[in-house]
């Protein structure tokens, strides 16, 4: 099985000098494959191009990477691929070459075993000690600087929690640590806003866009999230999670997350 491709060959290395590994310097996509069919793949081009307009990077051909994703997971029933663009260039310095070229790395990984469990009993959660920084100018976007979420999990591996939460530098709720988060109020979903943090990922995009009436994105004060009937979070590999405890609080697995698991559920199916 090829494991992973560097501009489209068979390889596990890149220049001492890339951008993404010096800098951070580029944008990622992590995609659920079954049997070689990324699923929400246009919803994840597109926000995968998003994210090159915003940096100035010229975003590869639909058709390369799609290719260089199936070329990845053949062979595998269930993968989880990971899209990796970093801007190109060599030597020192912060300063971006302006072609916009970039270095391409698609690589395949194992499928995770828990995802049903997960599904079905949710995970109890802690509110981490570590801020997120607020930075408009990357809001919303996948980019490579991740260092606030090492060292987030290396906070929740200390504690023994299942899964934290993360606040910005005003103490806003604005994620999980790799996933988005949704609060049920009556029959109404609430999402934090994210404009200046955080990233817009592709399954809570899909919430928003199925059940926009019922939905709402506003910046979410830990008041709301106590105040909350049901909380869940989702992403494209872990689908909709409940939330059962955040620290001391207990929360219900309700009506609305499981209403939202079987839409979920359904959608998967006739991809």
């Amino acid at each position: 099985m090829i494991e992973c491709l560097v501009n489209g060959e068979i390889s596990n290395f890149v220049e001492t000098s890339n951008r993404g590994l010096n800098y951070g310097d580029g944008i990622f996509e992590t995609l659920s494959v079954h049997n070689s069919r990324p699923r929400r793949w246009q919803a994840h081009m597109d926000r995968l191009g998003a994210g090159c307009e915003r940096l100035g990077m010229t975003m590869p051909p639909q058709a390369v990477l799609l290719r260089e994703v199936q070329t990845v997971s053949a062979g595998l029933a269930d993968a989880v691929v990971k899209i990796v663009l970093t801007r190109e260039g060599q030597g020192r310095g912060y300063m971006p070459v302006m072609d916009g070229s970039c270095v391409r790395i698609v690589s395949a990984h194992l499928y995770p075993d828990n995802m049903a469990e997960l599904a079905r009993d949710g995970v109890e959660a802690r509110i981490c000690e570590l801020r997120l920084a607020i930075q408009p100018a990357l809001g919303g976007i996948k980019h490579l600087n991740r260092l606030e979420q090492v060292l987030a999990s290396a906070e929740l591996q200390r504690s023994g929690a299942s899964e934290g939460l993360l606040l910005d530098q005003e103490n806003y709720v604005i994620s999980a640590i790799a996933a988005n988060i949704f609060l049920v109020l009556e029959d109404r979903l609430l999402t934090p806003r994210l404009d200046r943090c955080g990233i817009r990922g592709v399954l809570r995009s899909q919430i928003l866009l199925g059940f926009g009436a019922r939905c709402e994105q506003r910046r979410v004060t830990m008041d709301m999230l106590q105040e909350a009937d049901e909380v869940f979070i989702c992403n494209t590999v872990r689908g909709i999670v409940p939330i059962t405890a955040v620290d001391m609080q207990n929360y219900p697995i309700g009506p609305v997350t499981r209403e939202l698991q079987a839409w979920l559920h359904e959608g998967s199916r006739k991809q």
